[in-house]
């Protein structure tokens, strides 16, 4: 019996609140505010696309990141701090490394050295942020490491069966019609496909049969009695059966059941006993469909002769893919739970690959399928078709659209999203059934919601202090990085602390500081410094049950290939020694940002017509004033010629002092030409972002050279204090193919690379293209991963044929 949907919106913080039917009201006092309380801060999911899954020593796990936030359901704009960390067999820590992501995106490299012994290892992603919550939203992805000197552990074919059954919903309730999930495995957690069972009474009398499916799972639907023991028969082997007792019915509960049915619609069932009913005595009871924070309801109600409720819904009144349905009674406790996908709107695009120039040393390749006027990003991993060493459990929309509501471990979660058709959402909706209750605790989402105790962290913070008297009218100025824009850190004569927040700062970077006094002068600081990323040590606690060593044992990818010097060390290859007796050439330049020929030396003739640097200036044609009496910017400076657009405003030069960049002129007060011994002085600032109005660098004589070069006496006293970042973001590498011993035999066409692309070029018309190596093979396989502005995911594996001609 359909009923009448009554919808009224309530606009929340992060999330909806829809009833469907009438109202329940603990659902308005109880429910709706702790929904607040504990979504209110927005969920984010992480993805980790890796270019392989099995690496040899010598190799780099590359890698793309995609973050996807789930109540927008589109990627997360906001920039934050990814750390990503290596983790052996047991769960223990090896390195952590920091990446940046921008707009949902971030990519890197981790290479694989000595420290990672062979055997099964763990990558894991988080941000800051994920650490608010109880719930634990980090992506844990295995991967392997191959070692030729290590042989490969034995394979045991002996395994333990277990074999649960599951009532859906939570509850088996006397004389009330359900359905019981079963799922078999092993006693590594990998599920026993194809087993079959029959259920029989106590008096020996079958009742239901089974067979479970490819993942060990299946269901059958009873109505049982109070009293009966049950019992399963289950076929383990060629003769061997296993006798499994069921669970006992219970005296008094409610059952939740869904079931899809035709013209996308499903079906809501809530069924009790006599018994039950009477205690309930018509108190309301509510089911709400919820999924982070986004919460719709409906009454249950039981009409005076029914023992069972049903409510048939459109799925286009359900949230879009992942529903969690939970039974309430009238005081809002939860009494049942069930997950459901909802399909609808759900469509797994379909992308095509096509081979097009073919060169001796490259192929060019075009993906089309992807959204038509949509910015779109997508990482793809090139491998020969025969290889074994990509086998994720994982792929971007298991990770973001099933996984964050699931408590357990879901083999190959990939499967039921490789595909759009009736069998895989049928299996989905299996799995969904003997899941049980979602990740989310109610305990936790009445009484404890989350803290805001991690901000999303940007960047590093640098934390200094200062060790000396600082004079008056006196500031800290502090260059991250070559040529770049000082940050000013303003201090008075109290200043003794001083903290830098969101630098982007890679490792091995230099932090250059220095004080700028009131006259424009440079001094050295005496400082401590210190910085923090934001890292804390961690483990990987929910450790996989199955070992991927052991499948590709199983198989045959280790014994059988010979991975001994399979990558050249440091990707180089040994040449003989040359030597060259032709005389080195000149130094093109003496600094990075301009060529020796360019620069300019100060001759006395030029002392003599230009004692001050400003009048140096003003004969390149520049515009200077100066108002010594006139507050902070006491020179200015302008190119004379107007700048571009048609503006009448006439820009400032930029100006470098030995190669430091000032936002203002004042240094050049009372600057004597007899202290520079270099100088560059352009009109255009073309060859420069920013120059408009010109470039001036001055590079000065050093602390006691006055006139010519010739009268240099003493060594340079530095004005800056630097500090070597030594933990920062990892830099990121072009991608660069190992130096294989091999690029054709099978060693190689089975953990090989031939190529990764962390961002390939998709146009207006979603059409993508990139270049790869020519490695010879006549098949290869590409592995994709993506999202585009509006949430779509992508996901595909492709075979495409190279050449037909062997």
């Amino acid at each position: 019996m359909k009923k009448n949907l009554q919808v009224h919106c309530f606009l929340l913080l992060l999330f909806c609140y829809v009833p469907l039917i009438g109202q329940n009201l603990a659902v308005t006092n109880k429910i709706k505010p702790a929904f607040e309380d504990y979504f209110g801060q927005p969920r984010v999911s992480l993805f980790l696309h890796l270019n392989k899954s099995a690496y040899v020593k010598g190799e780099h796990i590359w890698f793309k990141a995609y973050l996807f936030n789930r109540v927008k359901g589109i990627p997360l704009q906001e920039s934050v701090n990814v750390y990503v960390g290596l983790y052996d067999a047991t769960g223990k820590q090896l390195v952590k490394h920091l990446f940046l992501s921008q707009e949902g995106y971030a990519q890197g490299q981790i290479k694989i050295d000595s420290t990672m012994g062979h055997g099964q290892h763990y990558i894991k992603a988080t941000t800051s942020w994920m650490r608010n919550f109880d719930e634990n939203d980090a992506y844990v992805q295995q991967f392997v490491v191959l070692d030729a000197n290590v042989p490969p552990s034995p394979v045991s074919d002996k395994r333990d069966v277990d074999i649960q059954f599951l009532p859906e919903g939570g509850h088996w309730v006397n004389n009330v019609q359900g359905v019981l999930g079963i799922k078999a495995i092993d006693d590594k957690g990998k599920s026993l496909a194809n087993l079959r069972g029959v259920i029989r009474n106590q008096k020996g009398a079958a009742i239901a049969n089974f067979k479970t499916n490819r993942f060990g799972l299946s269901k059958v639907t009873m109505t049982p009695r109070q009293g009966e023991n049950y019992t399963a028969f289950v076929d383990i082997g060629a003769e061997e059966q296993k006798k499994i007792p069921l669970p006992l019915a219970e005296k008094l509960g409610l059952a939740l059941s869904i079931q899809r049915i035709q013209n996308n619609r499903v079906m809501l069932l809530v069924g009790t006993n006599a018994e039950t009913k009477k205690q309930i005595k018509g108190k309301p009871l509510s089911i709400i469909i919820h999924r982070d924070g986004l919460l719709k309801s409906l009454d249950v109600v039981f009409p005076e002769d029914e023992l069972y409720v049903s409510h048939i819904l459109d799925t286009d009144q359900l949230h879009p893919f992942m529903n969690i349905v939970t039974l309430l009674d009238n005081l809002g406790n939860p009494i049942a739970e069930r997950l459901f996908f909802n399909d609808r709107g759900f469509q797994k695009t379909k992308l095509n690959a096509s081979v097009g120039r073919i060169a001796e040393d490259s192929i060019q390749i075009s993906v089309s399928g992807f959204g038509k006027n949509q910015i779109s990003h997508a990482s793809v991993s090139v491998l020969p078709k025969e290889t074994k060493a990509y086998n994720h459990n994982d792929n971007i929309l298991s990770t973001h659209l099933l996984k964050p509501y699931l408590s357990g471990f879901v083999e190959n979660a990939h499967y039921y999203f490789e595909a759009s058709n009736q069998e895989r959402m049928a299996d989905l909706d299996l799995l969904l059934l003997t899941q049980g209750w979602s990740k989310y605790n109610w305990n936790n989402i009445f009484n404890k919601p989350p803290a805001k105790i991690f901000d999303p962290r940007v960047g590093i913070d640098v934390f200094g202090s200062i060790n000396s008297k600082v004079p008056k009218s006196t500031d800290l100025l502090v260059y991250a990085g070559p040529n770049t824009e000082p940050t000013v850190v303003y201090l008075n004569e109290e200043s003794t602390e001083f903290r830098l927040k969101n630098m982007v700062l890679e490792t091995g970077d230099e932090l250059r500081m220095t004080l700028l006094e009131k006259r424009g002068d440079l001094s050295l600081p005496n400082l401590f410094v210190r910085t923090d990323t934001g890292e804390s040590e961690d483990k990987v606690f929910d450790l996989e049950p199955f070992n991927i060593v052991e499948s590709l044992a199983r198989a045959g990818g280790i014994e059988y290939n010979d991975l001994k010097n399979f990558v050249f060390p440091d990707n180089t290859i040994k040449l003989s020694e040359v030597v060259v007796s032709e005389k080195p050439k000149i130094k093109e330049s003496t600094t990075p940002y301009v060529q020796e020929f360019k620069l300019k030396t100060v001759t006395p003739e030029i002392e003599g017509l230009y004692p001050r640097l400003l009048d140096l200036i003003r004969s390149y044609g520049f515009n200077v004033w100066e108002m010594p009496n006139t507050g902070y910017d006491r020179i200015r400076i302008s190119t004379k010629r107007p700048s571009a657009f048609g503006s009448m405003a006439q820009p400032a030069p930029i100006l470098y002092v030995d190669d430091v960049r000032y936002s203002d002129f004042n240094i050049l007060l009372d600057f004597p030409t007899t202290r520079i011994e270099r100088y560059y002085i352009d009109h255009s600032g073309i060859m420069e972002a920013g120059g408009g109005g010109g470039v001036i660098r001055v590079y000065t004589r050093k602390e006691g050279e006055v006139g010519a070069p010739s009268l240099r006496k003493t060594k340079p006293k530095s004005t800056f204090f630097t500090h070597l970042v030594k933990k920062g973001f990892t830099p990121i590498k072009q991608y660069y193919t190992p130096s294989y011993r091999s690029m054709v035999d099978e060693s190689f066409r089975q953990f090989g690379t031939i190529h990764w692309v962390p961002e390939m070029k998709i146009n207006e018309n979603g059409v993508g293209t990139l270049s790869i190596p020519n490695t010879g093979l006549i098949e290869i396989m590409l592995c994709l991963e993506g999202m585009d502005t509006n949430g779509i995911l992508y996901s595909e594996k492709k075979v495409v044929m190279v050449s037909t001609n062997p």
